[in-house]
This record gives C-alpha cells, structure tokens and sequence, in this order.
C-alpha cells in the first residue's frame, strides 16, 4: 500500500494470514508494475530493482506460520493467552494452536465480504438484510466452530466514515477532517441503531449454534452513549441472553474515569486497545508515517493509563484483557501486564507461542519472588 502504519489495516491482516506485506510505500503501486522484479527488506523498510545477488527466496526455509516460534504446545498459564483475528481463514490452522480463545475478531474485514462492497444503508434499502446475516453468520459461525467451548469474543463494526465512504453508496457519509476520532463505534450505534443491529442479528444466529461468542462494543467514549447502546441491546432478542458476556474496547483514556460506572451498567470485560489508547494519550496519528517516532505503547504516560485501567476494573470486578499490536512485538508489554493482574492478553497470531512462554516465565519470576520475600509456601495437604 502507498499509505499505512504497522497498525493499519493491510499489516493487520498480513500478519494474521502469514503473508509478506509492505505499507508505507509512497508510489510504489504506480511505480511497480507486473512483471516487475525487486529485492524488499522488510527490516530497513526499502525496496530496491533487483540485484544478481538477491537470495532465491523460492529455496529458503518455508514460511513460518501461527506457533511455528516454539513447541506446539507448552505449560498452562494463569494469565490467559488469546489471538486476534479478523478473518475465517486462518481459524482451523489458529485453533490447533496453544490458544486459549479469540479476545479480539474484527468485524471490519468480514464485512467486507458480506457487503460485497456496498454499503449497509443500500444492503438493507435493498430488502437483503437476511442475505448479509447469513453471510456473515457463516463467517463468524466458522471461527467459533474452530474454537468452540473456547471463547470469541466478536467485536461490533467499527468503520470509519473515510472507509464507509469508499464503499459503493457511501456518498452518504458525511465528510470529517479527522475521521479516526469522529462518527464511529459506539456513539454510532446510537444514532444508527439500524447498524447495530446488524451486528446483533449475527450474533443472535450464530449463538443458537456457538454460545461460546460474546460481544464487545467498540470506540466507547462516555457514559451516556454506553447506556443508549445497552438499551438498544436489551431490546433485541440477544439481549435477553445473559450467558452472552458484554465486553468494551477500552481505546479511550475517558475509559479510566468511567470504569465503575460502565460495571454497574453491566459490563463484565475490558479489552485495553494500545493502537488507539496509545494515539490519544500522545495525541499522535496511529497511521501517520511522518510521526511514527512519536507512537510508543511502552511511553510511561500510556503504561500508567493501563495499569489504571487494569486496577480500576479489577476493582469493579471486571475481566480485563489487551489486544493491541504492542503486546505482539514487545515482550516487555507482555510481563508489565503480568504484574498489573491483567485477566489476558490477545496477541497476532504467530507471536502466540512466544507470548505464552513470556507469560510463563513471568508468572514463575513473580512466584520465585514472593517466596523468596516471605519463605517457602506451605507444602500441600
């Protein structure tokens, strides 16, 4: 892709299916052209004509993929260890993993399948509201079947008006100077119900099957919009499921006030998202190359907003878990939560393997600890 970060979404869905993708590139998809040969380094970030001395890549080691970083299967954790994911795809191949569940399926890119590119106002103008539901029942159907009594918790559509707007009727979305932080998630639901549930008939389908998929809201800003979107919820049949947990994206850093109020509204998860949380705490584009010195998950300031977080859902009696891209590539992340108390973490795919030894070995570090600060733990009974 010509624009694009190590958090859009053409990297996302690269890592997840184990393929080679290059963002960030400028020109590069007029410049290139098919037939076109040329060595990338995808550690420097530069694509050069290709050279006589390039390495046959065709007889390289084969592609690694979900788990193939370590044994197949290791020591059970405490902390669990679930992966994002965004399509069926990859879903048998990720389930025979040592996963604990999904803590993150994007609606976005199965969506897009659904839609077949046209906007949800046309699909549904157009009477074909059940053909979506089956659609998209399938896809998701497919994901909780491979993980199933594993949980999956399905995340509700959070497109952007710039991506609503590419779609085919998407002239009707209004124009933001900064879509990232405007009509979106949660506050969408609520002026678009028609939306929303969407996303509820889904769920409602696929549950009849695979009760082991949840909900979780997306973008959730402020109080008030929380509760207009629960009720929005109750009033559909899914509602009336109690065994379907209602999660929240925690992306905004109002999310730290709001935490006791959102549990008393009935609440029973957090999912800490560092893409965004890290762009509002530091007031920087999560997508802008000209600024991505500036994006670090691991700042001090976004560390204390998660272990806020973390804290002040625990105190509410609320599961927590984080699912942003830095748990994946920053193993230092992933031992921080450990010690927070964090419920899980969500990581891509083929980092799940070297999370879980990280979270392993940090679970034994802190019971090494312990022991050492108040002696030998009473023998077993």
């Amino acid at each position: 892709t010509d624009g694009g970060g190590i958090t859009c979404h053409a990297a996302i869905v690269g890592r997840e299916l184990g393929k080679p993708v290059i963002v960030g590139a400028h020109d590069a998809t007029s410049v290139l052209v098919d037939g076109t040969s040329v060595t990338i380094d995808g550690e420097a970030g530069t694509v050069a004509a290709a050279a006589a001395s390039a390495p046959d890549v065709a007889a390289g080691p084969p592609p690694a993929s979900a788990g193939d970083s370590g044994p197949a299967w290791t020591e059970a954790t405490a902390t669990a260890v679930y992966v994002n994911l965004a399509t069926p795809d990859a879903a048998e191949r990720v389930a025979a993993t040592d996963v604990d569940g999904v803590g993150l399926l994007r609606a976005e890119f199965m969506i897009m399948d659904a839609l077949r590119g046209v906007h949800p106002a046309t699909i549904l103008a157009e009477g074909r509201h059940d053909e979506y539901v089956r659609t998209m029942s399938a896809a998701v159907g497919r994901i909780a079947a491979a993980f199933n009594p594993r949980p999956v918790v399905y995340r509700a559509i959070d497109l952007r008006t710039n991506e609503f707007a590419n779609l085919s009727g998407g002239s009707i979305e209004p124009i933001e100077d900064n879509p990232m932080i405007g009509y979106r998630g949660c506050f969408r639901y609520v002026h678009e119900p028609e939306l929303f549930r969407l996303d509820l008939d889904v769920l409602h389908t696929v549950r009849r099957r695979y009760p082991n998929v949840h909900l979780m809201v997306p973008f959730v800003r402020t109080r008030w919009e929380l509760e207009a979107c629960l009720r929005l919820l109750d009033a559909h049949p899914l509602g009336s499921d109690r065994g379907m947990h209602r999660w929240i994206m925690a992306e905004v850093p109002s999310v730290m006030y709001w935490i006791p109020h959102y549990a008393r509204l009935g609440i029973d998860g957090v999912s800490i998202g560092t893409n965004d949380l890290t762009q509002l705490m530091l007031g920087v584009d999560r997508d802008s190359e000209i600024c991505r010195d500036l994006f670090d998950a691991m700042d001090a300031s976004v560390l204390d907003a998660i272990d806020t977080i973390i804290a002040r859902a625990a105190q509410a009696g609320l599961t927590t878990s984080l699912c942003g891209q830095a748990v994946s590539t920053d193993q230092r992340l992933a031992e921080h939560l450990v010690r927070q108390g964090i419920t899980s973490v969500s990581v891509t795919p083929d980092s799940a393997a070297t999370t879980r030894r990280c979270v392993a070995s940090a679970e034994r570090r802190i019971l090494l600890e312990q022991a050492r600060r108040g002696g030998a733990p009473e023998p077993l009974r």
